[in-house]
């Protein structure tokens, strides 16, 4: 069974595919389903139905054939060459010949770790006596 014969212009305007999803949507819709002699009838409900699928089918198409933005016109699109070259060349590296300032020896990062860890027990120390001194 198809659509009555008074809609071809409206199918017309849809692909088969689309037509026969139509078909199958109105008399399988659990509300205000259609039987299938009805759906062959003239209906204003199946050319509104057929007229909102034409819509939606135009809007779709219409999306398709925007053509996206190129990213390389985008001001905050970047180039990227040489990325490992880049990360190495961040990357602090010591060979232990000397005493760098720069922290990338373990010594180093542990002995500054440790100063700053006296310093935090010692300023505890002290705002527990000022705090505290008299429970003490």
């Amino acid at each position: 069974m198809k659509f009555n014969r008074a809609y071809t212009d409206l199918i017309k305007q849809l692909p088969p595919s689309l037509v026969e999803e139509s078909w199958k949507c109105l008399i399988t819709r659990k509300r205000n389903s259609l039987t299938k002699l009805e759906a062959c009838g003239i209906d204003p409900n199946i050319e509104d139905f057929l007229q909102h699928e034409i819509i939606v089918y135009n809007r779709k198409k219409e999306r398709q054939r925007r053509t996206p933005i190129p990213l390389e016109n985008l001001s905050y699109s970047i180039i990227m060459t040489n990325q490992e070259t880049q990360t190495q060349d961040t990357v602090p590296t010591c060979n232990r010949t000397h005493k760098c300032s720069c922290f990338t020896c373990e010594e180093a990062i542990n002995s500054q770790v440790k100063k700053e860890l006296d310093n935090l027990s010692i300023q505890l120390l002290e705002y527990n006596e000022k705090t505290f001194g008299s429970l003490m």
